[in-house]
């Protein structure tokens, strides 16, 4: 008699959803699961992980929310802003999802790297978006085998110029050129 094991299949996007992880967590569960990761299709993993989003025009303040309705989280992008501003907007959004939705169900963000007068929720949300958008592997790759402007980066990463010399300062990057 033969026996045949199956594979054991990685930790759903339903568990996963249900404690907090780490960016790279998030990343390694998107391949697994056929999300295309260069770059994070975030509308993708939004949809595995059940939660809605919606594209709408907001004040130019605001730039998206996360909230729970009816059981079910919802994630509103303005969509009156930059493709790419959306697309960290989206990131920002899933990053309070990650870490912060047992302590509210509702959170909306009108600045993310416009000042240092963030909240430490907010801050956290960032720099989880911005690891979820730009890994450090892959961006230390990028920088090293491809091209070292920031627009290469932006364009590679699908984010603001902004965004790109956020995160090489906090990899210990400086310079107009990285």
């Amino acid at each position: 008699m033969a026996v045949i094991k199956r594979k054991r299949r990685s930790e759903s996007f339903n568990a996963v959803a249900g404690r907090e992880v780490t960016p790279t967590e998030i990343i390694e569960k998107a391949k697994l699961d056929g999300v295309e990761t260069k770059p994070l299709d975030l509308e993708s993993l939004a949809s595995k992980l059940g939660i809605i989003v919606i594209m709408k025009p907001m004040d130019d303040q605001v730039s998206g929310h996360l909230s729970l309705h009816n059981g079910a989280w919802e994630i509103v992008v303005n969509s009156l802003h930059h493709w790419r501003r959306q697309r960290f907007t989206l990131a920002h959004e899933l990053g309070h999802f990650f870490l912060h939705r047992w302590k509210c169900q509702e959170f909306t963000d009108t600045v993310f790297f416009r000042n240092d007068e963030v909240s430490p929720m907010e801050a956290e949300a960032n720099k989880f978006a911005a690891e979820l958008l730009m890994p450090e592997d892959e961006f230390k790759r990028y920088l090293q085998e491809v091209s070292a402007k920031v627009e290469d980066l932006a364009e590679y990463f699908g984010v603001s110029a902004l965004a790109v010399r956020v995160r090489a300062k906090k990899l210990g990057y400086q310079g107009h050129g990285l």
